[in-house]
């Protein structure tokens, strides 16, 4: 195009738009207008002439990224226009990506980073699985078997072995118990781990007599030792031997279950205890399936005997095992909050389609002075990915504070013996910064691109007309129902799911543990066995701080368990015969108490008495039973006197002493295990060294810890205590993942229903405002206020009927996918349906009260003088 033709073009669109302006004043002026309201509303009508010049045909010759600065700056304008308009979209955006972004950030760090060893695609964990004993876990090995699957292995590049352990710290400071590893020294190079400074262990220093050296974590050595270099070679003392540090590891290592410290492991030929667990890595050609045929091979080679059928032994990749306990809760969140952000998008669409709609004159004009659809639709989602870029940038911000309190809820579940566990963190890299511009980018276009195209549609002659009879285009107000019933339908499957997981709580937190947490405190320790080598010096510890802590003042009792807490351990489950029965098929949880157990932690006692002075190790062995296991062993009879046998080797037989109440030992959902207690002074010994130590005081036990732990450490100083808590905190831990759950879907059930009212009152007001000169007409023809409120009320109940009823299919199916998070709830609960339902209609209702009342209101002379 010559640059006279463009002169021309661009002179008589300026004519044209002026005579429009001024034609539209006019239309004001004979409306009633003053002369500064008319041409003020005629320049809103049609936007600035220049802007609308510009952005009319394209400029020929200018190259993209000009445009695109033109479209910008123009968006820009139109938003500065409306900023209320675009205050709400952006919060509302941000808010949903900001949720999406903090879960993901979790989501990713925990479970989506790569594991941070050495081509960790090709690491493999010994896995068992025991259909009789319900279990499915970390598999492990003895020495020697490990020390054949090692040498006779074809499919494993490198292979070791670790072992939990847990060990006492006596010297510079406070004793402090310490979370460990015995390792093989394949382990470091197998994962390709250096450490941060000093080196690893040689594999002659898991020889007996040269095994006495120690690598420590970095947060050990800055915690204990100042970070001071000079740690290297120097001595400490675990569990009363001395161990010379060789090395610090890095931060970022943390296998197994993030420990203190690293020893060598050193091999036996004892195959008492299977305690190795196994970490590999596969040859590259090899499949996970051959891995496995091939120890099956080998270990039935090397342990005929091993009950193959009840112990199934295989190998699973050990990034797909690292965090898997959080992984279905993480999925869950993700899920629900990308529906909340679905919401979010489908009312931010509706504010957009009535922004467009209101618009449609300025559109209209620019098709009819030649501008593409595809130029209108263009323009519209640049300034709807604008909104969502703004929303994601503030997103991002809130992702940041939310990751880090989202963080500190999850559950973290390191250190835990026997398994493995991925720390739960939530870090910002470049995949979650990624993960944000795509979600804002998908937004921007998800709420932006159908108003864009509905609204493109209309045309001079079109706007008109509507303009004279005060209607909006039927497309528009379609898709604006469409949506509204959308977002009834997904704000209902969350308000059902969200009334699911608060029910189950609520009745999680009804259920009788079997004992009384209140003014409960417990103190955990352990006693080296280096020092404490036989039973009576274990017993004679017991005795003498537990008649130390009952001396105390305010201490009402105390009384000691040994691996099996309620909602810590849970006890050592296994076999039993009964005398004159048949070999029961169930297992029980095995507890070593002390006498005054019961009392202290408020267990009641059913029949018989509890254990006393007279019960030692050289009288008659005595048990006390739960009431399930007198029950069902000897229904409608006198359990007490009954004998029992094998509840250790080498107790032989068992009178049943007392029976006490039920207790929940796993947690409030689970089921009180059949539970045998023995007294602490004829357990085996190596349920003795492990002491858990329980307090019931008038007041609140936590505030004598001082003194508990002085008369600890009176009897012997070297021993710390460790994990004090109340007993009342340890029963709200158990239910803290069901709190977060039904806490997190509360809340964005909560805004999901807010979002959902201000949707329909948005739409209905909206109606309201283009049917006043039919509200005025039938009120001039004698249509009552009652009348007119009622005809706008069931507009917005038909679409929110019809969102209920769509939502009630999806919220079938989504409760159903829930159901393994409740408790005592089925998926299919009518109460919850039910009020839920009612509760969105009440709020439809409520939201739509006002625009009816605004309708009831008009003055029919005044709607009929405006046209």
């Amino acid at each position: 195009m010559k640059w006279w033709q463009a002169k021309k073009r661009d002179a008589d669109l300026e004519r044209e738009l002026r005579s429009d302006l001024e034609l539209e004043e006019e239309e004001q002026r004979d409306g009633g207008a003053s002369p500064e309201e008319a041409r003020y509303a005629a320049r809103r009508a049609f936007g600035n002439t220049t802007f609308i010049k510009e952005q009319t045909h394209e400029t020929w010759g200018r190259a993209p990224f000009e445009r695109l600065a033109q479209d910008l700056r123009y968006a820009l304008r139109q938003l500065r226009r409306s900023p209320g308009f675009a205050l709400l979209t952006v919060f509302t955006l941000a808010l949903g990506i900001g949720s999406t972004t903090a879960i993901f950030s979790v989501f990713n760090a925990t479970l989506l980073r790569p594991l941070p060893f050495a081509d960790p695609d090709h690491l493999v964990i010994l896995w068992s699985s025991s259909p009789h004993f319900g279990y499915s876990g970390p598999g492990s090995l003895t020495d020697p078997d490990f020390t054949q699957w090692q040498q006779q292995n074809q499919v494993f590049e490198q292979i070791a072995a670790f072992r939990d352990q847990t060990s006492n710290l006596t010297d510079n400071g406070t004793p402090e118990r310490l979370i460990g590893a015995t390792v093989t020294a394949s382990l470091f190079p197998l994962l390709g781990v250096a450490p941060e400074f000093g080196r690893t262990f040689s594999v002659g220093e898991q020889s007996p007599g040269r095994e006495n050296v120690v690598l420590i974590s970095h947060e050990l050595w800055a915690r204990r030792f100042a970070s001071s270099p000079g740690v290297l070679g120097k001595t400490i003392r675990l569990d009363g031997n001395n161990f010379a540090v060789l090395g610090v590891m890095p931060p970022s290592f943390q296998f197994p279950n993030q420990p203190d410290f690293w020893t060598p492991m050193v091999l036996t030929s004892d195959r008492s205890n299977a305690a190795d667990q196994i970490v590999a890595r596969m040859k590259p050609d090899i499949t996970l399936a051959r891995a496995v045929q091939d120890v099956t091979i080998i270990q039935h080679r090397v342990s005929p005997s091993n009950r193959h059928d009840e112990i199934h032994l295989s190998f699973a990749f050990m990034k797909d095992k690292m965090g898997a306990n959080i992984r279905p809760t993480l999925n869950f969140l993700l899920a629900a909050v990308s529906l909340l952000l679905l919401i979010g998008c489908a009312n931010v669409a509706n504010l957009f389609l009535a922004r467009a709609t209101a618009r449609r004159h300025e559109i209209s004009m620019r098709r009819a002075l030649g501008a593409s659809r595809m130029r209108i639709i263009r323009q519209l989602l640049t300034e709807s990915t604008l909104l969502a870029g703004f929303g994601g940038v503030l997103g991002l911000v809130l992702a940041v504070a939310m990751g880090s309190a989202l963080t500190g809820l999850l559950p973290q579940s390191g250190h835990e013996p026997g398994s493995l566990h991925q720390a739960v963190v939530s870090r910002m890299d470049i995949w979650v910064l990624g993960f944000s511009f795509c979600v804002a980018l998908a937004t921007g276009i998800l709420f932006g691109l159908a108003p864009a195209i509905s609204v493109s549609k209309s045309d001079l002659q079109t706007s008109v007309r509507e303009s004279a009879t005060h209607t909006g285009e039927s497309g528009p107000r379609r898709m604006r129902k469409a949506l509204i019933v959308a977002e009834f339908a997904l704000t209902l499957v969350l308000l059902i799911v969200a009334g699911l997981l608060v029910k189950s709580f609520v009745r999680l937190l009804n259920v009788n543990p079997g004992f009384e947490p209140h003014n409960v405190a417990i103190l955990n320790l352990e006693l080296p066995e280096t020092k404490y080598q036989t039973g009576a010096q274990m017993i004679t510890f017991h005795d003498a701080v537990l008649s130390r802590i009952q001396s105390l003042p305010g201490i009402r009792a105390a009384g000691t368990v040994g691996f099996g807490l309620p909602f810590g351990e849970g006890g050592i489950q296994g076999d039993f015969t009964l005398l004159g029965q048949p070999q029961p098929p169930d297992t029980a949880s095995k507890l070593a108490v002390g006498s005054q157990y019961f009392s202290a932690l408020g267990v009641p006692l059913q029949l018989g008495r509890w254990f006393n002075e007279s019960d030692t190790a050289q009288s008659e062995h005595v048990i006390i039973v739960s009431q399930s296991f007198a029950r069902q062993f000897w229904p409608g009879k006198n359990a007490l006197g009954q004998k029992v046998n094998q509840v250790f080797n080498g107790m032989g037989w068992c009178s049943i002493v007392g029976i006490v109440g039920d207790v929940k030992q796993s947690g409030l959902a689970g089921d009180a295990p059949l539970t045998i207690y023995l007294p602490y002074s004829q357990a085996p010994d190596f349920l003795k060294s492990f002491m858990t130590i329980v307090v019931r005081a008038d007041g609140n036990p936590l505030e004598m810890l001082h003194a508990l732990r002085a008369e600890v450490q009176s009897v012997d100083p070297e021993i710390p205590i460790f994990d004090a808590a109340l007993m009342d905190d340890l029963v709200s831990k158990s239910v803290s993942q069901p709190r977060l759950d039904s806490f997190l879907l509360a809340a964005f059930a909560a805004f999901a229903l807010i979002l959902a009212a201000v949707g329909i009152y948005g739409v209905i007001s909206y109606s309201v405002t283009q049917r006043q000169r039919e509200i005025g007409i039938r009120m001039a023809i004698g249509a009552e206020r009652r009348s007119v409120m009622v005809m706008i009320i069931r507009e917005g109940a038909i679409l929110a009927f019809a969102g209920i009823v769509l939502g009630l299919g999806s919220g079938l199916v989504a409760s159903h996918l829930i159901a393994a998070f409740l408790f005592k709830v089925t998926p299919t609960d009518p109460a919850t349906f039910w009020g839920v339902s009612m509760l969105l209609g009440l709020v439809a209702l409520a939201a739509c009260f006002l625009p009816a009342r605004r309708a009831a209101r008009v003055d029919p002379i005044v709607a009929l003088r405006c046209e």
